[in-house]
């Protein structure tokens, strides 16, 4: 190959042209969502909103159920450049702060996981169904159980 050909494609993979997208933009907006519990099948609704923090870049979400559900939470999710990956911590009413690891988007995929000493072993599944829609399950791992769906839901931006 000419060295100038080789060049030529070193600087436009270097060109702010071919900027990767933002993978948290998907996120961003208003989400409304109905599910259930597992596996009392009981409904659930939740409201969700995603928001850039202008200083920092971060994703902040806030999550809040719909009567008769209590679960309030706030989040944080950015890129931890040292481990290579994404960081989340969730603050809410019922376990306190949690921190949550993600190796960004697999196919449609965005997996939050928590394995802490001594705490349960956790995930948040988001899975882009559309443009506009997604779904979430939240997987609980109980006494060291194997994952298992404590609650899904199907969720609408706008």
């Amino acid at each position: 190959m000419p060295t100038s050909l080789l060049i030529a494609g070193l600087m436009a993979v270097a060109s702010p042209d071919s900027v990767a997208p933002d993978p948290l933009a998907y996120f961003e907006g208003a989400w409304t969502c109905a599910g259930h519990f597992e596996p009392s099948k009981k409904p659930l609704a939740s409201a969700m909103t995603f928001s850039r923090d202008p200083d920092t870049g971060a994703l902040l979400k806030q999550h809040r159920d719909q009567a008769p559900g209590t679960y309030k939470a706030n989040e944080t999710w950015s890129f931890a450049k040292v481990a290579g990956g994404f960081r989340a911590s969730t603050a809410d009413g019922f376990s306190g702060l949690r921190w949550y690891a993600s190796p960004g988007w697999e196919g449609d995929r965005w997996t939050w996981t928590r394995q802490g000493a001594g705490e349960p072993g956790e995930q948040f599944v988001y899975s882009r169904t559309g443009p506009t829609t997604m779904t979430v399950d939240w997987m609980i791992s109980r006494a060291g159980a194997p994952l298992s769906l404590g609650d899904t839901l199907a969720c609408t931006k706008g």
